[in-house]
């Protein structure tokens, strides 16, 4: 058939071509596509911001950072003993578990691909007022555990992370504020085995049918000893840009630098969102090779975390929490 209604069939296949290229384009739309972002009162920010406990933060931070805690290496005992404590504090903030994901518990259980025992996400919801979209707020809670019998505490990397994750739960769910969409509190595993836990997750939301009403906003090695520049990570991803552009926006509301990168020395938990279609951003501080000298090693102790970094960049993930839980 060369022509239909005088219609040459070359034109009819590149007019399927594009009608099929539109639709694929369609299906990658989350819920969030088009909606406007929600001013935020400076009175309500406030509010928020005031509520900011650091020395709370950084008792979570020493607790971690433990002898307990060995190092936090998925698949150990200390991992399970650290995931019990986050999902103590968790439950202790009256979150609860994210039934509408079809977890019953705080703990996502997931395989690590050794013989090692399985490893375990711990997540909890603050319901909003949709129940239909998610903000993620994540960071991963695993370290690289003991080597050589020497401890590698992780303080930066990232039990600074996971106690700003915490202390963000606590204030949103204390707020009298209940945010426009649900936020989902998540600290993975298995992130310095390869974004293990990040990928279990995301396997688990798509058989869920979930990963259309999320966005990830992820935070790793928030607090180096020197910089001045908070950067977001978006991988180059396209559903990320409103996203990234907005996190730039408001860290630069809160006084300090941003830049928006799609390059990273190393890997975070948001690529493996994105890799699975999923809108998801990191903020990281500055340079991870020039302002993070402790990376991985045994003096990267909370005596070591400059408090005013860690100051500046908590308070910048509450202002870009809080706008993204409003759109």
């Amino acid at each position: 058939m060369e022509r239909l209604l005088g219609i040459p069939r070359r034109r009819i296949l590149a007019l399927l071509a594009v009608v099929t290229l539109v639709t694929a384009l369609a299906g990658c739309q989350t819920a969030f596509d088009g909606r406007p972002w929600v001013e935020v009162s400076d009175e309500e920010l406030g509010s928020l911001l005031g509520m900011y406990d650091q020395d709370l933060q950084m008792t979570w931070v020493t607790e971690l950072c433990s002898e307990t805690y060995g190092g936090r290496e998925a698949g150990t005992e200390h991992e399970d003993l650290a995931g019990d404590y986050i999902a103590g504090l968790l439950e202790s903030f009256g979150l609860e578990p994210w039934e509408a994901a079809g977890m019953s518990d705080y703990r996502h259980v997931f395989d690590l691909p050794s013989d090692e025992d399985p490893s375990e996400n711990i997540i909890a919801v603050l319901p909003g007022k949709s129940r239909d979209n998610y903000l993620l707020i994540g960071a991963h809670y695993d370290h690289i555990g003991v080597i050589n019998g020497v401890l590698h505490p992780g303080a930066d990397d990232n039990a600074l992370g996971t106690a700003t994750v915490l202390e963000m739960a606590r204030i949103f769910s204390q707020s009298e504020v209940t945010p426009e969409h649900s936020i989902v509190f998540v600290l993975f595993s298995g992130e310095e085995k390869g974004l293990i836990g990040s990928r279990a997750l995301v396997e688990h939301l798509k058989q869920q049918k979930l990963d259309d009403q999320l966005v990830l906003l992820n935070l790793d090695v928030i607090a180096g000893t020197s910089g001045d520049t908070l950067i977001v990570f978006d991988g180059g991803y396209r559903e990320n840009r409103v996203w990234s552009e907005k996190a730039k926006e408001e860290i630069e509301a809160s006084g300090i630098e941003a830049e928006i990168s799609r390059t990273l020395a190393g890997g975070v938990d948001s690529m493996r969102f994105t890799e699975g279609r999923i809108p998801g951003i990191t903020l990281v501080w500055d340079d991870l090779r020039a302002t993070h000298p402790h990376l991985h090693q045994p003096t990267d102790t909370p005596e070591n975390l400059n408090l005013e970094i860690v100051d500046a960049a908590t308070r910048a993930a509450i202002r870009v929490a809080r706008a993204f839980a409003m759109r």
